[in-house]
């Protein structure tokens, strides 16, 4: 019911009434009076958080109830296997690539402790839950064990927690400055750590440098604790005896676990700027690092910035979306590269992947509602949440422009950096690689050697920064939907059988979906997105074209969803839809104006081409494809071979995929073939003339869909270019 009025719109909260004998609200407030019953309506959730609580509960009776801070002389009976211990906060992509194994080497581990004599597991958590305790008791397979739970319920006093509001974290900034003027020592807890960051603890750091020359000021983050010339090397071993030599100390989330600050009487307040990507347990956790209780002041991001799988918050939408990726993901693969592969274990551990959907589903809600989440949160851990004073404009304006002078001064000089280290080859570069402790050269060095290897031309600041800005995917992406579009197979091919090494001809699901960009290149040519990139040409949301352009999208919605992860709804316009499809590939269309008669007048776009080197990329991408695959094959022979990929499984689209360069590759050929008895030699000996200069055609034709024309890369004496077929015609 409740997810029915949800759907329509409707602002839906939760109460949930105490256990006891009243049956209705009616019964509980006669029984208990009304300021009881406004108490739990004050405390209403929304469905969402309400339905989560499912999968963040411990409901498991406990054999031993607790209220003490230490658990001292805690004596577990002899014959207990699993122990569970539930404690109050302050109390105490190697995986990736082979997580098939770790996870088989769990359950094994699991059921080798269960099964030895004396072997105990111990299960131990502030925030252990069913889920947890259910994960565990699945690994154990034919070992049956009844949990021994031990439930803690001192509630530390946490103190004051000050939130800040507004959409960036200018007024806590404010305060702190305030703070530090009266002197004292402070920790301020950072959710980003990159110099491109305008909140966090490079930029930050910075930013305090120059306003308060005389504090010290110690950054921590991954970079820093493993840079061996920078004071906070190696510092999270002994915490409590370094932080006392600082007036303020910059953390990332390398402190958010593990770590005890225990020094009492050094840190006036904790501060924490939370912009949305770590989960809200790690916020709270980061927090809980001082367990001295000092006022706590927090800005927090009203959404999160990341979601699990595809966004989905109930676990059947999660598992849904990855069983279907993974069906049709291994379908295209067997019909494009002709191969079987019936023999994948797709079912690798569903108990744990039941998991994966179950935290993924809390984290998908959480981030929805990022900033209620972690104030509730804070609550439950005991804290007064307040809410904070704003700067008056004159402050917070002070704080925005000199951070942004910070931040941007030290990240261009950082993409400078990083551009004008030296060459390293590729020995150099697999030393640095499998070196932890590296210095900041080192890091730059390194960043440069793999720009260089990923795009294949010169490394510039801009380079640099566009590569931060998330542009390898996009171009990635825009290649193999036109250039590159041919060897797409054979790289999704290639790293399916990388995994299916690694995990034994068995898949992880979320990380072999992630892996494969087939299903949405084929999604993005059954949309005929190529078709906006018509130079010149003027495009309205009213236009026949636009308004099928968006009947098409609405109709693969939920399909766009999970393979791109963007939401089309019917209120988007045409264009609307056009720039979210066409950000996945880095382009967009411009604004002409407000074109028409006065009473008729629409908004107008065009697609301008952008100067941005990646057709030279896309050329040295085509080059290395070619030579991987060691073997230049003449244009008869290449694209008589090249045949349309047939959706076998029906769950990408609900019909054939027909792409629009392979209709024109098939007119392509039937020109070519009417005409190669006339070509004295080879296509790829053919003589391409461009005013004075002659060259040499270098492999077959591209579709260029920024022009919407036929072009071909052709060596002249002074290097090698694009030129323009415009002998060839498609039909």
């Amino acid at each position: 019911m409740g997810r029915l009025l949800v759907n329509e719109g409707c602002s839906l909260q939760v109460i949930d009434l105490p256990l006891g004998t009243e049956k209705g609200v009616d019964d509980f407030i006669v029984a208990k009076g009304q300021p009881a019953f406004d108490a739990l309506y004050n405390t209403a959730v929304a469905l969402e958080l309400w339905e989560i609580k499912l999968f963040t509960l411990l409901t498991y009776p406990p054999s031993i109830a607790l209220n003490q801070r230490f658990l001292d002389h805690l004596l577990v009976p002899e014959g207990e296997k699993l122990i569970i211990l539930k404690a109050p906060k302050g109390t105490g992509t190697e995986v990736q690539k082979r997580r098939v194994s770790v996870l088989k080497n769990l359950k094994q581990l699991v059921q080798n402790v269960l099964g030895s004599e004396h072997g105990k597991i111990y299960l131990s958590s502030a925030d252990v839950s069913d889920t947890d305790v259910k994960y565990v008791l699945s690994l154990a397979g034919e070992y049956r064990v009844n949990p021994f739970v031990i439930v803690n319920n001192y509630q530390p006093v946490s103190g004051n927690c000050y939130n800040y509001s507004g959409s960036n974290p200018k007024n806590l900034i404010a305060a702190l400055d305030r703070a530090i003027a009266k002197g004292g020592h402070h920790l301020l807890c950072c959710s980003a750590q990159k110099a491109k960051s305008k909140w966090g603890t490079q930029a930050l750091e910075e930013r305090f440098r120059r306003k308060f020359p005389h504090l010290r000021i110690l950054r921590i983050d991954s970079e820093s604790v493993a840079d061996p010339s920078h004071p906070a090397f190696g510092c999270i071993a002994h915490l409590n005896e370094i932080l006392t030599q600082y007036d303020l100390v910059i953390a990332s989330p390398s402190l958010e676990t593990g770590v005890s600050i225990d020094i009492r009487g050094h840190f006036y307040g904790v501060w924490g700027i939370f912009q949305g990507v770590q989960p809200v347990n790690s916020v709270r956790q980061m927090l809980a690092r001082v367990r001295e209780t000092v006022d706590r002041h927090i800005w927090v991001r009203e959404w999160g910035m990341s979601v699990v799988g595809n966004g989905s918050t109930s676990i059947g939408g999660l598992l849904r979306s990855q069983h279907v990726a993974t069906q049709a993901n291994i379908a295209l693969l067997s019909a494009a590269d002709n191969d079987d592969l019936s023999y994948i274990d797709q079912n690798f551990q569903p108990e744990s992947l039941q998991t994966w959907g179950k935290r993924g589903s809390v984290i998908n809600v959480e981030m929805r509602r990022y900033r209620e989440s972690v104030l509730a949160g804070l609550v439950e851990d005991g804290y007064t949440v307040i809410d904070a004073s704003d700067a008056d404009d004159h402050e917070s304006g002070a704080v925005i422009e000199s951070v942004k002078a910070a931040s941007q001064e030290l990240y261009a000089a950082e993409c400078k950096a990083i551009a004008d280290s030296p060459t390293i080859s590729d020995a150099e570069l697999k030393k640095l690689l499998d070196t932890r402790a590296k210095t900041k050269t080192q890091r730059h060095q390194q960043r440069k050697a793999e720009l260089s290897r990923r795009y294949e031309i010169d490394v510039t600041p801009d380079l640099v920064e566009k590569d931060d800005n998330g542009w390898y995917p996009q171009l990635r992406m825009h290649y193999y939907l036109t250039l590159g579009r041919e060897f797409l197979t054979n790289r999704d091919a290639k790293r399916a059988k990388a995994q299916l090494e690694a995990g034994e001809n068995s898949v992880w699901k979320p990380d072999f979906n992630k892996g494969q960009m087939l299903p949405a290149v084929l999604l993005l040519e059954e949309l005929n997105l190529l078709q906006l990139l018509t130079p010149g040409e003027r495009l309205r949301s009213s236009d026949e074209a636009m308004q099928e352009f968006k009947a098409l999208a609405l109709k693969y919605r939920y399909v766009i969803k999970n393979y791109l992860n963007i939401t089309i709804s019917e209120k988007h316009t045409p264009i609307a839809i056009a720039q979210k499809l066409l950000a996945k590939i880095d382009l967009k269309l411009d604004y002409v104006g407000r074109l028409g008669k006065r009473e008729n007048r629409e908004c107008v776009y065009r697609f301008v081409a952008p100067d941005d080197q990646r057709d030279s990329i896309f050329g040295q991408w085509l080059n290395r494809d070619e030579l991987f695959q060691n073997e230049l094959v003449s244009v008869s022979n290449n694209i008589s071979t090249i045949t349309l990929v047939i959706d076998t499984t029906s769950q990408i689209l609900e019909e054939v995929v027909s792409s629009p360069q392979g209709q024109a590759w098939k007119g392509l050929k039937l020109k070519l073939q009417q005409g190669l008895d006339s070509i004295s030699s080879s296509y790829s000996e053919l003589i391409s003339k461009v005013g004075e200069a002659v060259g040499v055609a270098d492999g077959e034709p591209y579709w260029n869909g920024y022009l919407g024309q036929w072009q071909v890369w052709v060596n002249f004496a002074h290097g090698c270019r694009s030129v323009v077929c415009d002998w060839l015609v498609a039909v």
